[in-house]
């Protein structure tokens, strides 16, 4: 009886270990299939919504290291998530880090401003330091620095006091220095 009973709870730990590999596998497939961006020219809300669906990308610890240590813990500020969707105006009074889509003008004067890789903006961006690793289409004015990620693609104009620029951003556009 106790080989019987021995048994039964091997055979449940490994079918338990199979669901759990199962589920592993699963979400790392998720993830790997987000590694497609979504189109920055969604003409409605449908559309908008169906390319909601992407996991975030362990790439936006990079770009969140670089903006912490110019200022302090990543966790203050306005976070937008990867299945977060805006559409209009966003201005903050604190930083603001983006792994969603926003379609209009980000303003957040004399903070940051940060697209993680899982991040497409169809927007203009105003801030003091303005960290990019995802997809934008539109104007960027920083007071002080612009960084642009490995994983960056910008299609737009850049005015900034600083600029840098990492091995494989790609930018289609100009960049100028700052008029302020």
């Amino acid at each position: 009886m106790a080989i019987e009973s021995w048994l039964i709870v091997i055979g449940v730990t490994v079918m338990t270990m199979i669901i759990f590999d199962g589920k592993r596998k699963k979400k790392r497939n998720q993830m790997a299939s987000a590694d497609t961006p979504m189109s920055l020219n969604a003409e409605n809300d449908d559309e908008l919504a169906s390319n909601a669906a992407f996991s975030p990308d362990d790439t936006f610890n990079r770009l969140a290291h670089d903006v912490c240590s110019a200022f302090g813990s990543h966790r203050d500020g306005s976070h937008l998530g990867v299945a977060t969707q805006i559409r209009g105006k966003i201005i903050a009074n604190e930083g603001v880090s983006i792994k969603g889509r926003v379609v209009g003008a980000v303003i957040a004067r004399n903070q940051f401003i940060q697209l993680s890789s899982s991040s497409v903006v169809n927007a203009s961006l105003e801030s003091a330091h303005i960290f990019i690793d995802g997809h934008l289409e539109g104007d960027i004015n920083a007071s002080q620095r612009v960084t642009l990620m490995s994983g960056a693609k910008v299609r737009g104009a850049i005015s900034t006091n600083s600029f840098t620029c990492h091995e494989g951003a790609n930018v289609n556009g100009s960049v100028l220095p700052s008029q302020e």
